[in-house]
């Protein structure tokens, strides 16, 4: 075994024994292995930077500009990553930043490096500082910013988005479409009928979702579906029929988005799973495109076996589920 897969068991070995939640994250081995690769990759950073600025004191300046708009960027990452460790397993913890810190030394080797690549890296590192960080990296440290886990939306407002995009094969029903969703959810294949796509919070071991869903509605030829048909659905009888058996309707309304006509539903319920009664919080989105049903619809998980959730629930999440939604384009609309 080499050293960083050494280490990384190490990380795995702590993880496994440790509390459940730092703020509000869920720890698992994948996550481990994902904090030490993203603190080495900040070690090492910052060693490569110290190093040219003594092989190349005229790169100093520009080093220690580099480090500063680096840390003022992703400094709380850092701290929050060091203090989620520390606060399972300081002792353990502080050996592995020093094996790290080691193993960094003697595999750069600042000798071989020109000035003309010193000052390339230096300017890698400046790029890094908006966010330009390879994957799974940038995604962990976007897990630990200060503010994110709080306001969940941020991350999608500050510019950290992915955009999906289907042509419309397979489950798509022949709607070609494109949505965004913050760095950290991870799209994933939907396993039932009707889901396109489904986005996970936490690089995809959160317990936050958002499912697309399209289904064909049954029309004739010519006929859609208007701004009145909508109304009329938000009656308190009919709206009903679009929640699943024992959902609990809180609230609704109409919308509008892609300029058609749609309407929005809040709705609550118990989900039975093996053993265990899951409470969800869902906001759906649901919109008529010529004969098909898009339905977006952001879940949160509000309470297992009756015991509440620390997590939030959906108000939390409510503004990054519109964000995410009003991301939605159908393609063909502008064709």
């Amino acid at each position: 075994m080499n050293n960083r897969m050494r280490i990384f068991a190490i990380l795995i070995a702590l993880i496994a024994t440790a509390p459940n939640v730092f703020a509000e994250i869920k720890l698992s081995n994948a996550l481990a292995k994902d904090i030490g690769q993203a603190y080495g990759f900040y070690l090492g950073q910052n060693y490569s930077l110290n190093e040219i600025s003594k092989k190349y004191p005229s790169l100093s300046g520009l080093s220690l500009i580099a480090e500063k708009e680096f840390s003022a960027t992703f400094k709380s990452s850092i701290e929050g990553m060091d203090a989620l460790m520390a606060k399972h397993a300081k002792s353990e913890w502080n050996k592995i930043k020093k094996q790290l810190t080691t193993q960094i030394a003697s595999s750069i080797q600042i000798d071989q490096i020109s000035e003309a690549q010193a000052r390339q890296f230096v300017e890698l590192v400046r790029e890094r500082a908006n966010g330009n960080i390879e994957s799974p990296v940038i995604e962990t440290y976007l897990l630990f910013k200060s503010g994110y886990e709080k306001n969940p939306e941020r991350e999608f407002l500050d510019g950290y988005k992915y955009k999906y995009t289907t042509n419309g094969v397979g489950k798509a029903k022949g709607v070609a479409f494109s949505i965004e969703s913050p760095k950290t959810w991870v799209a994933k294949e939907g396993n039932r009928p009707n889901i396109v796509q489904k986005f996970v919070s936490e690089n995809g071991r959160g317990l936050e979702i958002l499912l697309i869903l399209i289904k064909e509605v049954p029309l004739q030829p010519g006929e859609k579906i208007t701004e009145k048909d909508v109304l009329e659905i938000l009656n308190p009888k009919d709206i009903q029929d679009f929640i699943p058996d024992g959902g609990v309707h809180l609230n609704s309304g109409k919308l509008t988005l892609e300029n058609l006509p749609g309407f929005w539903v809040h709705f609550k319920m118990d989900m039975a799973r093996v053993r265990n009664t899951v409470g969800m919080e869902t906001i759906m989105y649901t919109i008529f495109y010529k004969n098909k049903m898009i339905q977006i619809q952001g879940q949160v998980m509000t309470s297992i076996n009756g015991e509440p959730s620390e997590r939030g629930g959906l108000k939390k999440y409510e503004k990054l589920f519109d964000l995410m939604a009003n991301s939605l384009v159908i393609t063909d609309i502008y064709k």
